[in-house]
């Protein structure tokens, strides 16, 4: 998806996705913004605007990516854990024997890469595309 041929009310609909899916998380501000690599310059007073959709993000080329990233994090978790959708909260936050027991939220945090390698894992035909 190229982020020149995103119109406003697209914006504002993955804006409205991605808030949710991290409050659901159940993450604070601070991971929030850093997950999302929004600029330093982003006040986490501020996200209360995008969480209510009065604005949406700017997006440019890493937070798109980003955001597939996290909207595929979040599909993956949803068909891990059909029944019980708080539990995806709880598997970020805990320590996995195959991320050398290391939280996925941890990784997720450090990078594009840590985030890559938990969507992988959770999604493995995702591996079979790059």
């Amino acid at each position: 998806m190229d982020f020149d041929q995103l119109d406003d009310k697209v914006k504002m609909n993955i804006t409205h996705q991605l808030t949710q899916i991290l409050e659901q998380w159940q993450l604070n501000d601070q991971d929030q913004i850093k997950l999302l690599s929004l600029p330093k310059s982003f006040k986490a007073r501020h996200l209360y605007l995008y969480r209510r959709g009065d604005k949406s993000f700017d997006f440019d080329e890493a937070l798109l990516q980003r955001s597939k990233m996290i909207l595929g994090i979040y599909e993956s978790l949803g068909t891990t854990y059909p029944t019980n959708k708080e539990y995806a909260a709880i598997w970020l936050k805990r320590p996995v024997k195959k991320f050398k027991h290391k939280a996925p939220l941890e990784l997720m945090l450090s990078g594009d890469t840590g985030m890559k390698r938990v969507w992988y894992f959770l999604d493995c035909t995702q591996s079979w595309q790059n």
